[in-house]
């Protein structure tokens, strides 16, 4: 009754100014001003803005992140991707994000969120996709930071009903004017301290999870080794893995010589036959004795 009573008043003794000027001197704290921490409180709503304070704090708000890393079978990085997937959804999450390469070194790239509760629980079958290579997860309380935004939301709420108020009841057009432009500044506060307290409550309400996953490589096969017993029996083997091997060398190089021979041969029989096969000279005849 008594900020009504001066604003009605307001256009004998202040004009508008005095009226907007009125309110903040009565306990309507600008939400920068709450923001800042330099503004009180009115007297009528601390109880109650002291009573949301200690509820906030009660409830824990805890931001929990995570980051995974898993080596799995070449050629299975996609079907793993897909079960990933189904294990968020199934636990009550979302997917965020999904970013996939292929080839032979293969990997996809996950951004998951579940609750918080089976933030662990989760973690674990993840990890039973393949080979957990890394592991780190991080907690950050901001319960205080909750349930300061949560205060000073509410404190902005109560100050611009109270401007609507005189609003309302403003009778000169310079007043009406002011009161509108205070309106304008703090319902652009509030709108501000409202996205801080939408991003918080999403951040807390589920935690993320992000997930790599990349193309095992396969260990090298270890080198063979042939041990050979010591003494006679160690010189026998010996002796009979080289005449083994000179056989086995003997037998590539006729394999290797074998077309040429052949060619040879024929070559030689060929030329053989034609040798018995010429022509014999005749032998002139032999001169007749002389009868003297």
């Amino acid at each position: 009754m008594v900020l009504l009573g001066g604003c009605s008043s307001g256009g004998e003794s202040g004009g508008s100014g005095g009226a907007v000027q009125g309110v903040v001197a009565a306990g309507v704290p600008r939400a920068a001003n709450d923001a800042a921490g330099g503004a009180p409180v009115p007297s009528g709503k601390a109880a109650s803005g002291s009573a949301g304070t200690t509820a906030l704090i009660e409830s824990q708000a805890l931001i929990r992140t995570a980051d995974l890393q898993v080596a799995v079978k070449p050629g299975t990085v996609g079907t793993q991707a897909g079960r990933a997937e189904d294990i968020a959804l199934g636990a009550g999450g979302s997917v965020f994000g999904d970013d996939r390469t292929s080839g032979r070194a293969a990997s996809a790239s996950l951004t998951l969120k579940v609750p918080p509760d089976s933030l662990d629980g989760v973690l674990d079958r993840l990890a039973a996709l393949g080979t957990e290579q890394s592991r780190n997860v991080s907690t950050q309380d901001v319960t205080q930071q909750v349930a300061d935004v949560g205060s000073r939301v509410q404190s902005a709420r109560d100050s611009i009903a109270r401007l609507r108020t005189l609003y309302d009841h403003a009778t000169k057009v310079s007043d009406v004017i002011a009161i509108e432009g205070e309106l304008a500044t703090r319902e652009s506060d509030l709108e501000s301290l409202e996205a801080q307290q939408r991003s918080l409550t999403a951040q807390t309400s589920m935690a993320t999870i992000r997930l790599g996953l990349t193309t095992a490589t396969p260990p090298p096969a270890p080198p063979h080794r042939t041990t050979h017993p010591h003494g006679i029996a160690g010189a026998f083997v010996t002796g009979w893995h080289g005449f083994t091997s000179a056989a086995a060398w003997l037998a590539r190089a006729l394999a290797t010589a074998l077309p040429f021979l052949v060619v040879l041969l024929l070559l030689a029989g060929g030329g053989l036959l034609l040798w018995r096969r010429r022509p014999t000279p005749v032998p002139p005849p032999a001169p007749a004795p002389d009868p003297t």
